[in-house]
């Protein structure tokens, strides 16, 4: 049964003692155990309340066979949503897309700034001039962390007026959370320029290591803590994983900056080891 649940053949197993009907008629109380896969956590929450649904119908069938005594409840059970309680998939998706867009375009912006005056020649003013590396850097990432701004701001704008989907946290912890990730998007984008060659490979490289991560593996579909392996640290490294936890969180919990201040963190040191990368990647001489 154990070897079977784990390679997912079995999501529920109903596991009887011997002599169960036995025990039972000699007034003893044999135990049953209920096995559930939990490896999906919504799902294994379904199969738990139809097993405790089940387990209750079989104790009042029971009573009624043995006694004639009808068994009710004194209390009606009745769950409720704390965070999106009309179950709405607009409220839940819609502040997850935002993640994959300021990333993949802000990433591929920044990439490609580079990356053309490669193929165009014009990096050799670069080479040319006093400026240091730190200085080309900062003077290519700050217009595009302005544009990243405003396409945040426009996102904000398609999500009240055309989704509908209300913000309940702060505006404020939220702007700030967003600030630092069009960062760390920018520091991607400077860091794939920094070892490509062509504007196709950037576009290809950008546009992979942005979508991919943060659908599979930054808690998009499935948590972080029920992915395994490699899934799992991707996850727990990946920037979006915690921007898309301040999203939601401002979205659809009503969170403010101290709930969300914690998630801040992860990416301002995303910032300085992808900035520290790309510093040393990028040759001020070429070959």
């Amino acid at each position: 049964m154990d070897e079977r649940m784990r390679s997912g053949e079995l999501g529920v197993a109903i596991e009887i003692p011997p002599d169960y009907g036995k025990d039972m008629r000699h007034g003893k109380q044999p135990s049953v155990g209920v096995w559930v896969d939990g490896s999906m956590p919504y799902r294994a929450e379904t199969i738990k309340g139809y097993m405790q649904g089940f387990h209750l119908s079989y104790l009042s069938a029971l009573s009624i066979r043995e006694s004639g005594i009808q068994v009710t409840p004194s209390y009606q059970l009745v769950s409720r949503y704390r965070y999106n309680p009309q179950v709405e998939s607009l409220i839940s998706m819609v502040p997850g897309v935002i993640p994959i867009l300021l990333l993949m375009i802000t990433s591929m912006l920044t990439a490609l700034s580079i990356v053309r005056e490669k193929e165009l020649g014009s990096i050799t003013n670069f080479y040319a001039t006093p400026v240091n590396r730190l200085e080309f850097l900062l003077g290519k990432q700050l217009p595009y962390i302005i544009i990243g701004m405003m396409n945040f701001l426009m996102l904000m704008w398609l999500v009240y007026m055309v989704f509908d989907v209300p913000l309940t946290g702060s505006f404020w912890a939220l702007l700030v959370g967003t600030f630092l990730y069009i960062i760390v998007a920018t520091c991607m984008g400077q860091f794939i320029s920094a070892f490509t060659k062509t504007q196709i490979a950037a576009i290809f490289l950008a546009m992979i290591s942005s979508i991919v991560p943060c659908v599979n593996y930054a808690g998009l579909i499935n948590p972080i803590n029920s992915l395994e392996g490699a899934g799992y640290v991707i996850g727990h490294m990946y920037p979006a994983s915690y921007y898309l936890l301040i999203c939601r969180g401002a979205f659809t919990k009503g969170l403010g900056f101290e709930e969300l201040t914690a998630f801040y963190w992860p990416m301002i040191m995303a910032i300085v080891v992808i900035m520290s990368l790309s510093f040393v990647l990028l040759k001020k001489q070429d070959r």
